[in-house]
């Protein structure tokens, strides 16, 4: 029997079994799943503002962005953010103004709070102050605003550009395969998610556990997208009388259960970093 525990034990500490458990529970995915979701609600306005004024101002039309959430979010939630979306961009924000640098510093809010959650999954020890924590997390804010605008763009330019290719030999599986709009999506997912897990991190990332601890992320969410597209179409039928205050709640689960994806999939990229870590760090990281 003892030597079957000590098999198991030697195993666990082959595949890195505690520094796994120790990332877990730092990530504590059930409490800060709930506090991101706050704060994206609240920041969710602001954010649609920003976005809107510069895909506006890219000449990007209203139908392009509709197409976008369809593909990236489950029915039920696309139908109760589009309209949100059609709302604000009739508000006029068109160009670029101090108001649409106030709004990214209210939707940088966000980012400031899954900035520390992600910290506290590392065991960070950097001491930040909260003002310089909210400008750190504004500049990211309009670094990863800046990758989406121009993932946004490449999607536009280059489907046209490959259809605008004259007709030869090996063109038409290369039209045939720009004509995917899914592929578009998974490429920018994974650069925009890439970006957002090296970035974040006060942590010293590394490129391949990001890159597949990001694909890891995207496979969850679409998995999360198509469970929760069935899960709201019933929700919001069983709640039409309290239609608002339905589509408010599911909202508000779908992003929980969203900010949960991105604490584990940010838990598993500190997990593979482990094994490539040396063990003099892996002990550090154990003893914070």
């Amino acid at each position: 029997m003892k030597k079957w525990v000590d098999k198991l034990t030697n195993k666990a500490e082959q595949w890195h079994i505690p520094q796994l458990l120790t990332f877990w529970k730092r990530g504590n995915a059930a409490m800060v799943g709930p506090t991101i979701a706050y704060y994206t609600i609240v920041a969710l306005v602001p954010l649609i503002m920003t976005i809107g004024s510069i895909v506006s101002l890219l000449g990007v039309n209203k139908a392009q962005i509709h197409d976008t959430l369809k593909v990236q979010m489950p029915a039920g939630v696309a139908d109760i953010v589009i309209p949100i979306v059609d709302s604000v961009l009739r508000g006029g924000f068109g160009t670029l103004s101090i108001s649409i640098l106030v709004a990214i510093w209210s939707a940088s809010s966000i980012l400031s709070t899954i900035r520390k959650a992600f910290n506290e999954i590392y065991g960070s020890d950097v001491v930040e102050n909260g003002l310089l924590t909210r400008i750190v997390s504004f500049l990211w804010m309009l670094v990863l605003l800046t990758a989406a605008v121009a993932v946004m763009i490449a999607n536009s330019v280059l489907p046209a550009i490959v259809k605008a290719l004259p007709s030869a030999p090996g063109i038409s599986l290369l039209k045939d395969f720009a004509s995917q709009s899914w592929i578009y999506a998974f490429v920018a997912l994974m650069v925009l998610f890439s970006l957002f897990n090296y970035l974040i991190p006060a942590e010293k990332m590394q490129w391949k556990p990001v890159i597949l601890g990001s694909f890891i992320e995207i496979v969850l969410l679409l998995l999360l997208n198509s469970g929760f597209g069935i899960y709201s179409k019933y929700a919001l039928k069983n709640a039409s009388f309290y239609q608002s205050l339905g589509s408010l709640l599911v909202l508000l689960i779908y992003l929980n259960l969203v900010a949960m994806v991105m604490v584990v999939a940010q838990i598993l990229i500190a997990w593979f970093m482990t094994f490539l870590d040396k063990p003099e760090k892996k002990k550090i990281l154990e003893s914070k």
